[in-house]
Protein backbone atom coordinates (compact mmCIF):
# COMPACT_ATOMS: atom_id res chain seq x y z
CA UNK A 1 0.00 0.00 0.00
CA UNK A 2 1.68 3.31 -1.08
CA UNK A 3 -0.22 6.42 -0.55
CA UNK A 4 1.37 9.99 -1.14
CA UNK A 5 4.19 11.27 0.61
CA UNK A 6 3.29 14.79 2.04
CA UNK A 7 5.78 15.77 4.18
CA UNK A 8 9.03 14.75 6.01
CA UNK A 9 8.23 11.16 8.52
CA UNK A 10 10.07 13.98 11.06
CA UNK A 11 6.58 15.49 11.30
CA UNK A 12 5.49 12.05 13.11
CA UNK A 13 3.13 11.50 10.63
CA UNK A 14 4.43 8.89 8.30
CA UNK A 15 6.72 6.01 9.13
CA UNK A 16 9.33 4.15 7.04
CA UNK A 17 8.06 0.44 6.16
CA UNK A 18 10.30 -2.25 4.62
CA UNK A 19 10.21 -0.86 1.21
CA UNK A 20 11.46 2.33 1.68
CA UNK A 21 8.16 4.12 0.94
CA UNK A 22 5.87 6.18 3.80
CA UNK A 23 2.44 5.21 5.53
CA UNK A 24 1.00 8.10 7.18
CA UNK A 25 -0.41 7.70 10.67
CA UNK A 26 -4.39 5.94 11.14
CA UNK A 27 -6.66 8.19 12.45
CA UNK A 28 -10.08 7.78 13.44
CA UNK A 29 -12.69 10.45 13.59
CA UNK A 30 -15.96 9.61 15.75
CA UNK A 31 -18.83 11.98 14.89
CA UNK A 32 -22.26 12.37 15.93
CA UNK A 33 -25.21 14.08 14.56
CA UNK A 34 -27.01 15.91 17.37
CA UNK A 35 -30.68 15.56 16.56
CA UNK A 36 -33.75 14.16 18.18
CA UNK A 37 -35.54 11.35 17.18
CA UNK A 38 -38.04 12.99 15.18
CA UNK A 39 -35.45 14.81 13.00
CA UNK A 40 -34.12 11.26 12.12
CA UNK A 41 -37.19 8.97 11.22
CA UNK A 42 -40.25 11.47 11.45
CA UNK A 43 -38.77 14.97 9.69
CA UNK A 44 -42.41 15.75 8.62
CA UNK A 45 -44.61 13.95 10.68
CA UNK A 46 -47.38 15.39 13.43
CA UNK A 47 -45.02 13.87 16.65
CA UNK A 48 -45.25 14.79 20.45
CA UNK A 49 -41.89 16.80 20.20
CA UNK A 50 -41.90 17.25 23.83
CA UNK A 51 -40.16 14.00 24.21
CA UNK A 52 -36.59 13.93 23.48
CA UNK A 53 -33.77 11.26 23.36
CA UNK A 54 -31.13 13.80 23.32
CA UNK A 55 -29.64 12.29 26.31
CA UNK A 56 -28.06 9.98 23.96
CA UNK A 57 -25.56 12.73 23.28
CA UNK A 58 -24.30 12.39 27.12
CA UNK A 59 -23.99 8.70 27.28
CA UNK A 60 -21.97 8.83 24.16
CA UNK A 61 -19.47 11.51 26.05
CA UNK A 62 -19.17 9.51 29.08
CA UNK A 63 -18.19 6.73 26.88
CA UNK A 64 -15.26 8.69 25.23
CA UNK A 65 -14.19 10.37 28.29
CA UNK A 66 -13.02 7.24 29.56
CA UNK A 67 -10.66 6.86 26.95
CA UNK A 68 -9.56 10.33 26.36
CA UNK A 69 -11.64 10.55 22.86
CA UNK A 70 -12.71 13.79 21.25
CA UNK A 71 -14.91 13.52 18.29
CA UNK A 72 -17.45 15.75 15.63
CA UNK A 73 -20.48 16.65 16.68
CA UNK A 74 -22.93 18.13 14.10
CA UNK A 75 -25.70 20.58 16.23
CA UNK A 76 -28.88 20.92 14.05
CA UNK A 77 -29.29 24.58 14.87
CA UNK A 78 -33.49 24.73 16.13
CA UNK A 79 -32.25 22.33 19.20
CA UNK A 80 -28.89 24.12 20.29
CA UNK A 81 -30.20 26.59 22.72
CA UNK A 82 -31.64 24.10 25.06
CA UNK A 83 -27.95 22.42 24.58
CA UNK A 84 -26.36 25.54 24.88
CA UNK A 85 -24.48 24.94 27.82
CA UNK A 86 -23.56 21.24 27.50
CA UNK A 87 -22.12 22.45 23.52
CA UNK A 88 -20.21 25.00 25.64
CA UNK A 89 -18.92 22.39 28.03
CA UNK A 90 -17.86 20.04 25.12
CA UNK A 91 -15.99 23.01 23.13
CA UNK A 92 -13.40 23.81 26.48
CA UNK A 93 -13.17 20.31 26.70
CA UNK A 94 -11.85 20.14 23.36
CA UNK A 95 -15.16 18.29 21.46
CA UNK A 96 -15.45 19.95 17.64
CA UNK A 97 -18.93 21.49 17.70
CA UNK A 98 -19.92 21.57 14.18
CA UNK A 99 -23.13 22.40 11.64
CA UNK A 100 -26.47 20.18 10.78
CA UNK A 101 -28.55 23.21 9.28
CA UNK A 102 -30.72 24.58 11.03
CA UNK A 103 -33.97 22.50 11.00
CA UNK A 104 -32.94 18.71 9.82
CA UNK A 105 -33.92 19.48 5.87
CA UNK A 106 -31.73 18.07 3.27
CA UNK A 107 -30.00 20.68 0.87
CA UNK A 108 -31.45 18.66 -2.02
CA UNK A 109 -34.75 19.58 -1.44
CA UNK A 110 -34.28 23.39 -1.12
CA UNK A 111 -33.80 26.07 -3.61
CA UNK A 112 -30.22 28.07 -3.45
CA UNK A 113 -31.48 30.78 -1.30
CA UNK A 114 -33.32 28.14 1.03
CA UNK A 115 -30.29 26.65 1.99
CA UNK A 116 -28.69 29.50 2.08
CA UNK A 117 -31.03 30.80 5.47
CA UNK A 118 -30.57 27.42 7.05
CA UNK A 119 -27.14 27.76 6.97
CA UNK A 120 -26.48 31.19 8.05
CA UNK A 121 -28.92 30.86 10.48
CA UNK A 122 -27.60 27.80 12.04
CA UNK A 123 -23.72 28.64 11.72
CA UNK A 124 -24.61 31.97 13.86
CA UNK A 125 -26.44 30.09 16.44
CA UNK A 126 -23.82 27.90 17.23
CA UNK A 127 -21.56 30.71 16.88
CA UNK A 128 -23.36 32.32 19.43
CA UNK A 129 -23.78 30.24 21.79
CA UNK A 130 -19.88 29.29 21.74
CA UNK A 131 -18.73 32.96 21.68
CA UNK A 132 -16.01 31.68 18.23
CA UNK A 133 -16.93 30.94 14.35
CA UNK A 134 -17.03 26.80 13.81
CA UNK A 135 -15.67 25.68 10.61
CA UNK A 136 -17.79 22.01 9.56
CA UNK A 137 -20.82 21.30 7.98
CA UNK A 138 -22.70 17.82 7.24
CA UNK A 139 -25.92 17.80 5.37
CA UNK A 140 -28.82 16.07 7.25
CA UNK A 141 -28.89 12.47 5.77
CA UNK A 142 -26.06 13.29 3.35
CA UNK A 143 -28.13 15.21 1.53
CA UNK A 144 -26.02 17.33 -0.49
CA UNK A 145 -24.29 17.46 -4.24
CA UNK A 146 -22.00 19.68 -5.86
CA UNK A 147 -24.08 23.09 -6.07
CA UNK A 148 -25.33 23.41 -2.44
CA UNK A 149 -21.51 22.59 -1.41
CA UNK A 150 -20.71 25.75 -3.11
CA UNK A 151 -22.91 27.83 -0.74
CA UNK A 152 -21.38 25.77 1.90
CA UNK A 153 -17.78 27.25 0.81
CA UNK A 154 -19.19 30.54 0.36
CA UNK A 155 -20.26 30.82 4.10
CA UNK A 156 -16.86 30.68 5.48
CA UNK A 157 -17.10 27.22 6.32
CA UNK A 158 -13.73 25.10 5.97
CA UNK A 159 -14.86 21.90 5.77
CA UNK A 160 -17.64 19.32 4.87
CA UNK A 161 -18.36 15.54 5.84
CA UNK A 162 -21.62 14.66 4.26
CA UNK A 163 -19.92 12.90 0.96
CA UNK A 164 -20.06 9.10 0.39
CA UNK A 165 -18.93 6.02 -1.63
CA UNK A 166 -22.03 6.56 -4.57
CA UNK A 167 -25.16 5.07 -3.09
CA UNK A 168 -28.30 2.95 -4.20
CA UNK A 169 -30.76 5.34 -1.79
CA UNK A 170 -32.73 8.83 -3.69
CA UNK A 171 -32.27 10.40 -0.64
CA UNK A 172 -28.66 10.48 -0.55
CA UNK A 173 -26.96 13.14 -2.60
CA UNK A 174 -24.06 12.57 -5.03
CA UNK A 175 -21.06 14.62 -4.34
CA UNK A 176 -18.76 14.91 -7.29
CA UNK A 177 -15.84 17.32 -6.04
CA UNK A 178 -15.28 18.43 -9.28
CA UNK A 179 -12.00 20.71 -8.42
CA UNK A 180 -10.94 18.82 -5.54
CA UNK A 181 -7.48 16.71 -4.90
CA UNK A 182 -7.73 13.50 -2.93
CA UNK A 183 -4.60 14.36 -0.89
CA UNK A 184 -4.62 10.90 1.28
CA UNK A 185 -7.34 8.62 0.75
CA UNK A 186 -10.92 9.36 1.48
CA UNK A 187 -9.79 13.56 2.50
CA UNK A 188 -10.50 15.49 -0.45
CA UNK A 189 -9.46 19.44 -0.78
CA UNK A 190 -9.47 22.22 -3.16
CA UNK A 191 -8.17 25.84 -2.12
CA UNK A 192 -9.33 26.57 1.63
CA UNK A 193 -11.69 23.98 2.15
CA UNK A 194 -11.62 20.24 2.85
CA UNK A 195 -14.33 16.90 2.37
CA UNK A 196 -13.69 13.92 4.63
CA UNK A 197 -15.41 10.77 3.33
CA UNK A 198 -17.52 8.85 5.55
CA UNK A 199 -16.81 5.61 5.99
CA UNK A 200 -18.31 2.73 3.81
CA UNK A 201 -16.89 -0.75 2.98
CA UNK A 202 -17.67 -2.49 -0.62
CA UNK A 203 -19.96 -5.57 -0.47
CA UNK A 204 -21.23 -6.37 -3.91
CA UNK A 205 -22.18 -3.48 -5.72
CA UNK A 206 -23.08 -1.83 -2.41
CA UNK A 207 -20.61 0.89 -0.65
CA UNK A 208 -22.45 0.27 2.77
CA UNK A 209 -21.75 2.41 5.51
CA UNK A 210 -20.46 1.48 8.72
CA UNK A 211 -22.20 3.71 11.20
CA UNK A 212 -25.59 4.99 12.14
CA UNK A 213 -28.53 2.56 11.90
CA UNK A 214 -26.51 0.22 9.96
CA UNK A 215 -23.98 -0.96 12.50
CA UNK A 216 -27.13 -0.73 15.29
CA UNK A 217 -29.45 -2.51 13.15
CA UNK A 218 -27.35 -5.18 11.19
CA UNK A 219 -25.51 -8.46 12.77
CA UNK A 220 -23.18 -7.77 15.10
CA UNK A 221 -20.91 -10.44 13.55
CA UNK A 222 -21.40 -8.96 10.39
CA UNK A 223 -20.93 -5.46 11.08
CA UNK A 224 -17.65 -5.96 13.22
CA UNK A 225 -16.08 -8.37 10.35
CA UNK A 226 -17.00 -5.25 7.50
CA UNK A 227 -15.06 -2.60 9.87
CA UNK A 228 -12.29 -4.72 10.63
CA UNK A 229 -12.10 -5.39 6.62
CA UNK A 230 -11.94 -1.18 6.62
CA UNK A 231 -9.38 -0.85 9.75
CA UNK A 232 -7.34 -2.91 7.34
CA UNK A 233 -6.77 -0.79 4.32
CA UNK A 234 -5.50 1.82 6.98
CA UNK A 235 -7.42 4.74 5.35
CA UNK A 236 -9.07 7.69 8.14
CA UNK A 237 -12.12 5.94 9.56
CA UNK A 238 -15.26 8.54 10.41
CA UNK A 239 -17.74 6.75 12.33
CA UNK A 240 -21.49 8.42 12.64
CA UNK A 241 -24.03 7.77 15.05
CA UNK A 242 -26.94 9.90 16.66
CA UNK A 243 -28.28 10.17 20.23
CA UNK A 244 -31.10 7.98 19.64
CA UNK A 245 -28.63 5.21 18.80
CA UNK A 246 -27.40 4.93 22.73
CA UNK A 247 -30.37 6.57 24.43
CA UNK A 248 -31.43 4.41 27.22
CA UNK A 249 -34.61 5.28 26.98
CA UNK A 250 -38.27 3.87 25.11
CA UNK A 251 -38.56 4.81 21.85
CA UNK A 252 -42.00 7.33 21.71
CA UNK A 253 -45.21 5.84 20.21
CA UNK A 254 -45.77 7.31 17.15
CA UNK A 255 -49.60 6.69 15.95
CA UNK A 256 -49.93 5.12 12.56
CA UNK A 257 -45.93 4.09 12.11
CA UNK A 258 -45.19 1.78 9.38
CA UNK A 259 -43.77 -1.48 10.07
CA UNK A 260 -40.28 -0.33 7.83
CA UNK A 261 -39.87 2.68 10.04
CA UNK A 262 -40.96 0.76 13.31
CA UNK A 263 -37.96 -1.67 13.00
CA UNK A 264 -35.79 1.04 11.76
CA UNK A 265 -36.41 2.86 15.17
CA UNK A 266 -36.06 -0.03 17.31
CA UNK A 267 -34.08 -2.88 16.34
CA UNK A 268 -30.52 -2.96 18.08
CA UNK A 269 -31.01 0.01 20.27
CA UNK A 270 -30.43 -2.14 23.53
CA UNK A 271 -27.28 -3.31 22.32
CA UNK A 272 -25.19 -0.41 20.83
CA UNK A 273 -23.61 1.00 23.84
CA UNK A 274 -21.59 -2.02 23.42
CA UNK A 275 -21.06 -2.05 20.39
CA UNK A 276 -19.58 1.81 20.71
CA UNK A 277 -17.45 0.20 23.04
CA UNK A 278 -16.57 -2.72 20.75
CA UNK A 279 -15.72 -0.13 17.91
CA UNK A 280 -13.39 1.94 20.45
CA UNK A 281 -11.33 -1.10 21.24
CA UNK A 282 -11.16 -2.34 17.48
CA UNK A 283 -9.75 0.94 17.07
CA UNK A 284 -7.06 1.15 19.45
CA UNK A 285 -6.01 -2.37 19.17
CA UNK A 286 -5.69 -1.74 15.28
CA UNK A 287 -3.39 1.36 15.98
CA UNK A 288 -5.53 4.23 15.04
CA UNK A 289 -5.29 7.64 16.93
CA UNK A 290 -8.38 9.41 17.60
CA UNK A 291 -8.81 13.15 16.48
CA UNK A 292 -11.41 15.63 15.24
CA UNK A 293 -11.91 17.32 12.61
CA UNK A 294 -10.41 20.35 13.65
CA UNK A 295 -7.26 18.69 14.54
CA UNK A 296 -7.06 16.77 10.71
CA UNK A 297 -7.36 20.66 9.41
CA UNK A 298 -4.58 21.60 11.06
CA UNK A 299 -2.09 17.93 10.30
CA UNK A 300 -3.89 17.96 6.34
CA UNK A 301 -3.87 21.82 5.83
CA UNK A 302 -6.10 22.65 2.67
CA UNK A 303 -4.13 25.57 1.49
CA UNK A 304 -5.09 29.30 -0.29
Amino acid sequence: MKWLRLKEDESGLFCSNNIGTYQMKKFAIITMDVEDWYHTYFPEANVDRSISLLDGLYVALDIMKKDDIHGSFFVVGEIADKLADKLRAMDKEGHDIAVHNCQHLRPVTMTPDEFRTQLVEAKQKVEGILGHEVHGYRAPSFGIDDEPLDIVCECGFKYDSSKLKPQKSAKYGVLNLKGFKETVPCIHQTKGFTEFEVSTEKIGDMNMLLGGGYIRMLPWFFMKHMTQKYLDSGKPYVMYIHPIDLSPKSMPKVEGISFDRYLRTHIGREDMVRRFKAVIKMLKKNGYEFVTFEELLKIYPAGT
